[in-house]
């Protein structure tokens, strides 16, 4: 039983939507590229290429596209949400696209273009070269025989409203990307709310709306529950409504991250009291390695290996294994 990352939840459920991410690139992306893209078709794939590691700051979505000359293509959108730029982003994207290509071939496929895409909402402004050449510590005389590619990034952390372009859905969720590393988001909250309220007569507008609103509730401490319950009443009926969905769905997420985090503990200490029983194992030996394992498949495997381990050497090392 997992809790999902706000960033990655809002990320997913945003640019999920073929109408925002078509909306994005049509406004978004240079015309030349643009240009060489028929956006009338789009398909959202399956999977992540995402390391485990870096899920906790970034997500991922790929779109399959048609080329204008009839080939395929991918469109990459990888999400950075992190509050300041990471140099390393590029070396990480060749990674992902490295993944990506070796899924084709394994499937018997033929290697299809990938455009990569960055979108950033940081609190610093995005300075990183988007080069991978840049990277390496190398002449330029050497660029011919490294590999090279670039990304387009969309820096939305300083973006005025006048700059945020497209229709409503994609302002909307542009525009709640840039507040939520932003220092005065309770001082914008009121206009910030009102924008979000335009999508109420859209089309699933109301359930998009609920997912905003728990994200601005839960991945930000630049605002407070009662400021976000405060605007929305200013909303009249409609807020008060969603402001007691958003209330009943933050307590069942805390529930389940409450059921979580008692089952790890429980088990830790299930594991400690075999090793003192089974082996007289000190209760404090294992304490600290064990607080750093939060998966529950993992506390499990060694909730049996200490009960069944003939010495604490063996215990010792089926944890380090993991």
């Amino acid at each position: 039983m997992t809790v999902q990352n706000p960033h990655d939840r809002f990320f997913r459920e945003s640019f999920g939507r073929i109408e925002i991410a078509r909306n994005y690139l049509e406004e978004y992306l240079p015309d030349d590229l643009r240009q060489l893209l028929d956006l009338s078709e789009m398909n959202l794939q399956d999977g992540s290429f995402v390391d485990e590691e870096m899920q906790a700051h970034q997500s991922d979505i790929i779109y399959q596209v048609r080329l204008h000359d009839g080939q395929t293509a991918y469109i990459y959108f990888l999400f950075e949400h992190k509050s300041y730029p990471d140099p390393l982003v590029i070396f990480q994207l060749l990674r992902y696209l490295v993944r990506f290509w070796e899924r084709q071939l394994k499937e018997g496929q033929t290697l299809s273009a990938i455009i990569p895409l960055v979108i950033y909402h940081g609190e610093r402004a995005w300075q990183t070269p988007t080069d991978f050449f840049s990277l390496l510590n190398a002449p330029e005389g050497l660029r011919p025989h490294q590999p090279d590619f670039q990304y387009h990034l969309s820096d939305f952390s300083h973006l005025s409203d006048e700059e945020i372009k497209g229709q409503i859905w994609l302002r909307v969720s542009l525009s709640v990307l840039r507040a939520i590393f932003n220092p005065h988001l309770r001082d914008e909250l009121d206009n910030l709310i009102t924008l979000i309220f335009q999508l109420r007569e859209q089309r699933t507008g109301l359930e998009y709306m609920r997912t905003i609103l728990y994200y601005l509730s839960s991945a930000t401490g630049k605002i407070k529950r009662h400021d976000l319950q405060r605007a929305l009443l200013q909303q009249g009926e409609q807020g008060k409504k969603l402001m007691n969905t958003i209330t009943q769905e933050i307590f069942q997420e805390g529930m389940q991250q409450g059921m979580q985090q008692g089952m790890e503990e429980a088990m830790r200490q299930n594991i400690v009291e075999l090793l003192q029983i089974r082996l007289q194992v000190p209760e404090t030996t294992f304490q600290e390695q064990l607080k750093q394992i939060d998966n529950l498949d993992d506390l499990r495997l060694l909730v049996r290996r200490a009960a069944t381990v003939d010495n604490v050497e063996q215990f010792a090392q089926a944890l380090s294994a993991l």
